[in-house]
């Protein structure tokens, strides 16, 4: 994933150098996915206690493909946050990579430029990584995230993209960027089922929409930010309800398994599907998986066939999504 902490930038998995050491500040630096979603990092003093260790402003980027406030926009910065906690109560572990991200979405964010805060702790640490938990606050109180990531440390990645990443972190935001949310990832959808059709429970994985991922999606390491998985993730397995507008997503549980540096496809399956629950498993590839390429924005044939040829490799990702009826 991008960089998190003081001496932690990490990857989905992968990891990227001491941002501190680059940049001699305690603060995590932010690249473009964190300017994206309006988002502000802060180091943490102590790890071990709550601190508010970042924070993002909520707009019409809060706002999913039907047009509801979801507050999975906030996936990239409790990432980060959860690391900045862990990495202030271990300083050894310089190198850490996201191996698991549990939210739990409580209440939906306003969208009105409301800032909301994230409170981080770490819970468990030792030599080989840790968990740390944390939560999304309004500033009346209002929970509306809770979250857990669990970290596991690696040896050191190569820094060749710390240039990208920085000048991609640098770009201003124009009126391009102030769009919902599956504008700003670039979802592009697949045909699922009708609208009208119930599927089957025992129904076999669906193809998903597909994300052609450009270079501000990068990370430190050159590969595809995991708080960008993440929001895509929960999109897409959205996107496997027939009647999306009707629910809003719950919980979503993600794994980390390999890097991704180009396109992403996805495809679902429906676990559980009633009035007031649905469960889907989502799944997520990438024909292109190998560290530090910095690729910009791919002719939509070479996309196409990138996306093809993806589902002929391991998946980079994987979800687990619950979904509540709308409120």
């Amino acid at each position: 994933m991008a960089p998190s902490t003081p001496g932690i930038d990490k990857s989905s998995p992968g990891a990227a150098p001491n941002p501190a050491a680059s940049h001699g500040s305690g603060v995590p630096t932010s690249g473009r996915v964190e300017r994206l979603m309006r988002t502000r990092l802060r180091g943490a003093a102590d790890g071990t206690v709550p601190e508010c260790t970042g924070s993002m402003i909520t707009g019409v980027w809060c706002l999913d493909r039907e047009g509801r406030p979801t507050a999975l926009t906030a996936a990239s910065l409790l990432d980060q946050t959860l690391a900045t906690s862990l990495r202030a109560a271990a300083p050894e572990l310089t190198w850490m990579v996201t191996t698991e991200l549990q939210l739990n979405f409580l209440v939906p964010p306003p969208i009105d430029g409301v800032v909301l805060e994230a409170w981080t702790r770490s819970g468990f640490v030792d030599q080989r990584g840790g968990v740390s938990f944390g939560t999304l606050r309004g500033p009346d109180g209002t929970e509306h995230v809770h979250a857990v990531g669990w970290f596991q440390a690696v040896g050191p990645s190569p820094a060749g993209a710390l240039d990208h990443f920085h000048s991609m972190g640098a770009l201003p935001l124009g009126p391009e960027s102030n769009v919902s949310l599956d504008t700003l990832l670039g979802m592009r959808s697949q045909a699922w089922s009708a609208a009208d059709e119930k599927p089957a429970n025992d129904e076999g994985f669906l193809r998903g929409p597909d994300f052609p991922v450009i270079h501000e999606f990068m990370n430190r390491n050159g590969t595809v930010h995991g708080g960008a998985i993440t929001m895509m993730a929960g999109l897409a397995a959205k996107a496997a309800i027939p009647t999306p507008e009707n629910f809003d997503l719950q919980s979503l549980r993600m794994v980390f398994l390999r890097p991704s540096t180009g396109p992403i496809a996805t495809r679902a399956r429906i676990r559980h599907a009633g009035r007031s629950l649905y469960i889907v498993d989502l799944e997520l590839f990438s024909s292109r998986t190998t560290p530090g390429s910095t690729t910009s924005r791919a002719s939509d044939t070479d996309m196409r066939e990138d996306l093809d040829k993806a589902f002929e490799s391991k998946p980079i990702a994987q979800a687990h999504a619950i979904f509540r009826p709308a409120r």
